[in-house]
């Protein structure tokens, strides 16, 4: 059964591309990808546009593969592709059947990323629903009021969300999240993996920190340095570790307070998922893109977009890296760990899908 976006992007297809161009088109998104192998035809064999798109949507199947063949040909627009020049017909009609389903374009990466994380409407702890974390608040009284609550939870209560803001993920806040990661887990009897979902929104939310800080470095430390992120980089990066190494994240803290420099953690039970990000408004360079999507879309991800050299300037992946090994050991999907760019913010987090879970315990 075809779903209206591969149905609409049959159209696109049939109506945009010949046959060598179908073949080149999968080659792009997949290297071991060929037409002719896929059919049993022989190269030299005709093959009408119609059987080559069938086959080639037979080959990338789902959704995830269809808006990634249409981000390839949007790189590609009005330039020579293989054998003619492109021309996308009803391109602008099918942009807005994948936007209305949540997929997001980058224009400096120039491809869709799919936004896994949204709020529902439905919320269980309506009293909850959102902690801010920026003043001095009772962190006892806190702990107290999320346990009070939980009480009158029964098993249909599935869906809610909470969302916190913060500056930096201090220490005498861990203990409420810890409740509530555990809240999320209890769901399905999941709380022995508390220790690691915890240890996972940790580590981003040490990084949206960290993204924040960068920011303030460049507006209050970066001038008095000469140094500036759009023409040295390295040099800026370089300065702002060895800060963060010499003085901790004190200053940055209290500069974070000063501007209202915050990011949210939003936890979130559904009938099917768990789901824990974190959103953060700031600017994200092409480089640090380019790191995020190598490591948490590996295979997904375009080595022709940016040099290996680029990728590594950042130097950070290793606990995205970290995240998703950790996420793995729980479930199925290839990619537990999800990332969405918006013009003036980004979100970071995980899904665990109680389908594709590796626990035997679940049900």
């Amino acid at each position: 059964m075809l779903t209206r976006i591969k149905e609409t992007f049959k159209e696109i297809l049939i109506n945009s591309l010949n046959t060598q161009q179908i073949n080149y088109l999968g080659t792009l998104s997949d290297h071991s990808f060929d037409l002719y192998r896929e059919s049993g035809f022989t190269a030299t064999a005709q093959m009408q546009e119609q059987t080559a798109v069938d086959i080639l949507l037979d080959y990338f199947k789902d959704d995830n593969d269809i808006v990634r063949l249409f981000s390839i040909m949007l790189r590609h627009e009005g330039e020579h592709f293989h054998n003619n020049d492109l021309a996308i017909s009803d391109r602008d009609e099918f942009i807005s059947l994948i936007k209305h389903d949540r997929w997001v374009y980058d224009r400096d990466l120039k491809v869709f990323l799919y936004d896994h994380f949204y709020e529902r409407d439905i919320n269980f702890f309506k009293n909850i629903q959102t902690i801010d974390l920026r003043y001095d608040i009772d962190i006892n009284k806190l702990i107290d009021t999320i346990t009070s609550e939980s009480k009158s939870m029964s098993a249909q209560d599935i869906e809610w969300n909470i969302t916190m803001r913060l500056y930096d993920l201090e220490t005498h806040i861990e203990e409420p999240i810890k409740i509530i990661i555990d809240l999320l887990l209890s769901q399905k009897d999941l709380q022995s993996i508390r220790r690691e979902i915890f240890f996972c929104l940790k580590e981003l939310a040490i990084n949206a920190s960290k993204a924040n800080y960068k920011l303030l470095f460049e507006k209050y430390f970066a001038p008095q340095l000469g140094v500036h992120p759009d023409e040295d980089y390295n040099k800026f990066l370089e300065l702002f570790k060895d800060e963060i190494a010499k003085n901790g994240n004190k200053k940055f803290l209290e500069l974070a307070k000063r501007d209202d420099q915050f990011y949210t953690i939003t936890f979130q039970s559904t009938v099917d998922s768990i789901k824990i990000w974190v959103t953060n408004a700031q600017n994200v360079t092409l480089i640090e893109k380019a790191q995020i999507l190598k490591n948490i879309y590996p295979k997904n991800f375009d080595e022709d977009y940016f040099s290996n050299d680029d990728i590594n300037k950042e130097g950070a992946g290793l606990g995205l890296n970290l995240i998703t090994n950790i996420l793995k050991q729980y479930t199925r999907d290839p990619n537990p760990l999800k990332g969405v760019f918006y013009d003036d913010f980004i979100r970071m987090g995980f899904v665990l899908k109680y389908s594709e879970t590796k626990i035997s315990n679940i049900y």
